[in-house]
């Protein structure tokens, strides 16, 4: 009989598997590298830089993801991050959204709008069914506070 070998691979691959999944929803490029030098040693991350990437990710991987950190406005999108949000809480008209968007299911894990723009959509931020609200430049010492209580709450 062979013994088992152990590399220190094999722990990589264990903390990765460990790690929880957020998609982060950012169309610049600059602010997804930020984000994922200050959490990715903690989170896997997803990105997706428009809201059909976005509504492909929450539709084929949705129910793996432990938060969404979702920018509100996508350049070159037919979808702001407000309707994307309603989307996902079921809130808005399917009928009304473009077709990559109709399969998306309606998924009750937190969302964070990530945002310079807070005042601009500040009527729209109670009624979309986001959690929170992240102001850029974002302070990951918040950020990271509200993802460890989102972890608590699902713990308890």
């Amino acid at each position: 009989m062979k013994p088992l070998s152990y590399s220190p691979k094999q722990d990589k691959e264990l903390d990765a598997s460990l790690k929880k999944l957020i998609l982060y929803v950012e169309d610049d490029a600059n602010n997804q590298q930020v984000v994922a030098y200050r959490i990715g040693k903690k989170y896997n991350l997803l990105f997706a830089t428009t809201a059909e990437e976005a509504c492909r990710i929450l539709t084929e991987r949705g129910k793996d993801l432990f938060v969404v950190l979702m920018d509100i406005e996508l350049k070159d999108s037919q979808m702001n991050g407000i309707e994307l949000t309603k989307l996902l809480r079921g809130i808005s008209d399917r009928s009304q959204v473009p077709e990559y968007a109709r399969l998306v299911p309606v998924l009750e894990i937190p969302v964070f709008l990530v945002t310079s723009y807070g005042k601009k959509y500040q009527a729209d931020l109670p009624s979309c069914g986001a959690d929170a609200v992240v102001l850029k430049p974002v302070e990951f010492a918040e950020l990271e506070e509200a993802l460890m209580n989102c972890m608590r709450k699902k713990q308890s």
